[in-house]
């Protein structure tokens, strides 16, 4: 086997373990914002800074909120039934 190929194999053997903690749902976050990046700078025909920045925030912030909100709905849920 090709040994700059097995790290890369490696990954996928044994995945790294991610808990389902307050901690580690902190990792959502920077996930969100290389979305909301990549998602602006292929929907944005002209960019500007100030306006690609802005909309980027906007659309971090909106995605964050909604995931938040949709968690503690899914919490009250399952703890109340």
């Amino acid at each position: 086997m090709n040994p700059e190929i097995a790290p890369i194999l490696a990954g996928f053997l044994a995945p790294i373990k991610i808990g389902t903690d307050w901690q580690c749902m902190l990792w959502m976050f920077p996930l969100l914002a290389s979305i909301s990046i990549i998602y602006k700078a292929t929907k944005m025909r002209v960019l500007f800074w100030k306006r690609f920045v802005r909309e980027v925030v906007v659309l971090f912030f909106t995605v964050s909120l909604f995931m938040i909100a949709v968690a503690v709905v899914l919490n009250l849920i399952v703890y109340r039934l």
